[in-house]
């Protein structure tokens, strides 16, 4: 009989995965050799008879009662998503937000019944995808106005449901992960092509929901380039869009709910455009020897129309912390694939506007076969498949170790790159005392400009670490406002981000934002506190 693995409640992946020892000891060491970041204490894993958890306030009516668990697992895994301040409070055993009742919906129906209950007892409800947020969507953290809080895991509405190869499209469930929704398609020869770093534990209708941006870096990199149509489940009613290639009739209802968090209803299913699976694939890496040098050689890629599926800069301090580099070197990998024909002729061309702009190969990718697994694009690519577990290795030792990501023009992004990574150092300064080690790569780039990607790591004193990173949020947040660039490129609002996407958007577009989401969620039970505040 085969048992399936569990979900961490307390970091990335299923229990038993996480990074070796000899992973966790090289990155302990780094960053105290290297950055003077030493841990200051020996945190444990919370297990479930540590943590208290209050009383469920609500208890589903019998009708629903088969979709709904109040087994404390299930109410501790739906406590948090993947955010450093979720991280930082599971350690802290901070369970006190915990939801009172966890529902798995099976169909449309369901999702109805369970909203119509929600509105009936005042009680605020959660969507709940894969709990994959690094910004606080899905942290069940609602004002005492509510009776209390239900987390609508869709898990359960996970099938692909039709796949036209004529139009080279699929229907496919919200609730559908990542591997699920490809491993369906792959018989048919299709692919949706949408690898964010979270793809193993996210799902469609929260890559639609956060406006989700995948693993290729131009042309099409958000989902929202996928999406063909959408239907939301609402308290007010459902609203399907009419499936169509390209539509000009007046404002689309698709970019209504592309980019909701949740806030204005439930997404159930979409068809997305599917590709043909990849048959030719190239890699190369190339080394520079500064960080804006390089991405001089970006932006003429961006622009010269080749659309690769990759084209990345990562600077030397994110190599070195990750063990893919000494820190001497800015690191740029180029990938291009395609269905249907070769691609060393896109290659050539892009590694002649990388030697144009000073860049040297990593490792020839003419000679070499499979020249992306070795050199420092393979020890990259090896660190970025391990990094989304190191948070759960430094939390508890008191280390903070957080993200964040912009997009600006090109005509700006020399000066927003150098005040942004300076305004965070500054800020770790100021909030510990003591300096830290901050990064910066490319996540995507544009012909009119690329998505800086910052990480920061820094010690934190034990007794004030929430305080600490709230401290250096504010700041590096402040200085992407300041300096031009959006709040997030790819990570969405959550909880985490509204003070600063509240002044990022024109203020008559925030009144009619607030005014929708009073038509469609008339008593405001739908994530609260998500892209409308609740004084709206």
């Amino acid at each position: 009989m085969r048992v399936s693995k569990r979900l961490k409640y307390w970091g990335w992946g299923y229990e038993g995965d996480g990074l070796s020892t000899s992973d966790r000891d090289a990155l302990l060491a780094t960053l105290a050799v290297e950055y003077g970041i030493n841990g200051s204490r020996t945190g444990a894993v919370p297990t479930l008879d540590d943590i208290s958890l209050p009383r469920p306030r609500l208890t589903p009516p019998t009708g629903l009662a088969p979709l709904c668990t109040q087994e404390p697992y299930e109410r501790v895994l739906h406590s948090f998503g993947q955010s450093q301040p979720d991280s930082i409070r599971i350690f802290a055993r901070e369970f006190g937000h915990a939801p009172d009742v966890v529902a798995y919906p099976r169909n449309e129906a369901d999702v109805v019944a369970l909203m119509d209950w929600a509105g009936e007892r005042g009680a605020a409800l959660i969507p709940f995808g894969g709990g994959s947020s690094v910004v606080g969507g899905v942290t069940p953290d609602v004002d005492d106005g509510f009776s209390g809080v239900a987390t609508m895991d869709m898990s359960r509405m996970n099938r692909v449901l039709e796949v036209d190869t004529h139009s080279r499209a699929a229907r496919i469930q919200g609730g559908a992960r990542g591997p699920e929704l490809e491993a369906a398609l792959k018989p048919h020869g299709v692919t949706l092509r949408h690898f964010p770093q979270s793809f193993q534990h996210s799902t469609l209708g929260g890559w639609i929901a956060t406006r989700s941006g995948g693993h290729f870096a131009t042309l099409y990199t958000h989902i929202d380039d996928l999406v063909e149509n959408v239907t939301m489940v609402t308290p007010a009613g459902r609203m399907e869009s009419r499936r169509l290639p390209g539509s000009g009739a007046g404002p689309s209802p698709d970019r209504l709910v592309v980019g909701s968090e949740g806030s204005l209803g439930v997404i159930t299913k979409a068809w997305v455009r599917v590709q043909g699976r990849v048959r030719f694939k190239a890699t190369a890496g190339f080394r520079f020897s500064d960080f804006v040098q390089a991405a001089g050689a970006v932006r003429a890629i961006a622009q010269a129309g080749l659309f690769p599926a990759n084209v990345r800069i990562v600077d030397g301090v994110e190599l070195a912390v990750n063990g893919a580099g000494d820190g001497s070197f800015t690191l740029m990998v180029v990938s291009f694939e395609s269905a249907d024909r070769p691609v060393e002729a896109w290659m050539g061309v892009a590694a002649e506007c990388v030697l144009d702009h000073g860049g040297a190969p990593d490792v020839d990718w003419r000679s070499t076969p499979d020249a992306h697994l070795h050199g420092a694009a393979g020890a990259w690519r090896d660190a970025f498949i391990r990094m989304p577990y190191n948070r759960e290795v430094l939390t508890p030792l008191g280390i903070i170790s957080d993200t964040f990501e912009s997009a600006i023009t090109w005509d700006r992004f020399e000066s927003f790159y150098r005040s942004v990574r300076d305004a965070t150092r500054q800020a770790i300064r100021e909030a510990t005392g003591q300096e830290g080690a901050v990064s910066c790569r490319f996540s995507h780039a544009y012909p009119d400009g690329p998505a800086p990607y910052f990480a920061f790591h820094c010690a934190a004193r034990p007794e004030s670490m929430l305080e600490q990173w709230s401290e250096i949020k504010r700041a590096v947040s402040d200085a992407v406002i300041a300096g031009g660039g959006t709040i997030t490129h790819h990570h969405a609002v959550g909880r985490d981000h509204m003070p600063w996407y509240e002044r990022q958007r024109p203020p008559l577009f925030g009144n009619v934002l607030a005014r929708a989401k009073t038509h469609l969620d008339p008593h405001g039970i739908l994530n609260p506190g998500v892209l409308v505040s609740s004084g709206e």
